[in-house]
């Protein structure tokens, strides 16, 4: 988290900053858009509370002005600024050992730029740089525009007027504070906190002309400089908005998902294949599931190639609700693609009896199906032996909703489930951790 409670903010200031009087160095003169070199070593003066060190630059300042202080090398340090005693603010090291800071002068004067060691272990040389901040004009944004503005906590609301439909990014960032955005107006609503780089705010919208709200905040009343900024791009040719719609048989859509959200499709499968799904973002980390009859599957990674996700599955003739989920806080577009290819003869969904073992072989990409009677209510046990280094998994399900899972046993990687089971029917599925594995294995349901 990039910011303080304000209190404690003055408290740690006046401990770590402030050096001892009769100790106070001269404070070297600082311009704008320049650079000093400095270096805390053990002859800078220590502040005997927690023995940081200090050296101190002086700055000056117009009524309103504000600037960008910078601070590099091999010192891992903070920077802070001071008027007549009083703190204008403050910044962290961060794990890199760099630290920035924006301040805005509410007075004409000289500013004092405090550069200390993060903890009293901190030494070396370091390299200040300042620079101007161009503040914005007030006017309404607009596609293609970046704009530097400062918040002392609360929020800042800002008109967005969109000209074109289009898709629009808008990015906050802020090296000081945890951002956050908000957007409203003609029936969208949405709102984002850290789905940019790092703790900063991004929201990906599909837009019509007309005029919004943008407004902009810092988690729990942040303070600094922040960069907003407007970007646009056409609309993929039919792209989907709406759930429900048709997914064709061997084909491919594109849509669109808000962050943290579900978009849904429909499939009918004319005839029992082997279908392939395949969904693809470059704006989020998509989750695909499949629900219809008695099955649900899922995948988030299974792709092979970074957060895209791939099903892979034998189905019967039917209807089928294929879904993507968006799972990194992200919203945009994505891609959903399907191909399909004969089943091949073998049996529709071979039965697992009770108490008779059965062999299978595993193919990448797929979960083999039984169905599994259970006669009475009881403890019942389900192992799963792999053969050339298989790493088992078996799910049971029942109407579609899993009832239970296992990876590995106590003793191996082979899977060995005891469940306690009501009379009925279930469906098991043979699959592998590895989505893509492939190899023999031997199955066996027992009561216990």
């Amino acid at each position: 988290m990039k910011r303080f409670a304000a209190g404690l903010l003055s408290l740690a200031i006046a401990a770590a900053v402030n050096v001892p009087a009769h100790a106070a160095p001269a404070a070297r003169p600082l311009a704008l858009n320049a650079d000093v070199s400095g270096e805390i070593t053990s002859a800078t003066p220590v502040n005997y509370a927690d023995g940081t060190r200090s050296q101190l630059f002086s700055l000056q300042l117009a009524a309103g002005q504000a600037v960008s202080l910078k601070l590099e090398g091999a010192l891992n340090g903070t920077l802070a600024v001071f008027h007549r005693d009083a703190l204008v603010g403050r910044s962290e090291a961060s794990e890199k050992g760099d630290s920035t800071l924006s301040v805005r002068a509410d007075k004409a004067g000289s500013y004092v730029v405090a550069v200390s060691g993060a903890d009293a272990r901190a030494f070396g040389p370091f390299e200040l740089s300042v620079e101007p901040i161009v503040a914005y004009d007030g006017k309404p944004l607009a596609a293609g525009q970046r704009i530097t503005d400062w918040l002392r906590g609360g929020d800042k609301s800002y008109t967005l007027e969109v000209t074109k439909p289009g898709l629009y990014t808008i990015n906050m960032e802020s090296s000081e504070f945890d951002s956050r955005l908000e957007l409203s107006g003609n029936g969208v609503s949405m709102e984002d906190d850290d789905g940019g780089n790092e703790l900063n705010a991004r929201l990906m919208a599909p837009l019509q002309p007309g005029t919004y709200t943008l407004k902009a905040a810092g988690f729990s009343d942040g303070a600094g400089a922040f960069y907003l900024s407007v970007e646009q791009a056409d609309l993929p040719a039919g792209l989907v908005f709406e759930d429900g719609s048709a997914l064709p048989v061997d084909g491919s859509v594109s849509g669109f998902v808000a962050a943290d959200a579900t978009r849904s499709f429909v499939l009918t499968l004319p005839e029992r294949r082997r279908v392939q799904f395949d969904a693809s973002s470059n704006d989020i980390d998509t989750l695909l599931t499949m629900q219809g009859g008695d099955i649900t599957l899922s995948d988030d990674d299974g792709a092979g190639n970074g957060t895209n996700s791939r099903l892979t599955q034998v189905l019967e003739a039917g209807q089928y609700n294929i879904s993507v989920r968006s799972v990194n806080g992200r919203g945009g577009v994505f891609q959903l693609a399907t191909v399909t290819s004969p089943a091949g003869e073998s049996a529709a969904r071979p039965e697992l009896k009770i108490g008779r073992e059965i062999q299978g072989q595993l193919r990448p990409g797929n979960r083999d199906l039984y169905t599994l009677e259970i006669p009475r209510k009881g403890t019942y046990v389900i192992s799963m032996v792999g053969s050339g280094g298989l790493d088992g998994m078996v799910t049971l399900m029942r109407n579609g909703e899993e009832v239970a899972k296992q990876d590995d046993s106590d003793t191996s990687l082979d899977p060995s489930l005891e469940v306690e089971l009501d009379a009925g029917r279930y469906v098991l599925l043979a699959h592998s951790f590895d989505s893509n594995a492939t190899g023999g294995y031997r199955l066996l349901a027992r009561r216990k």
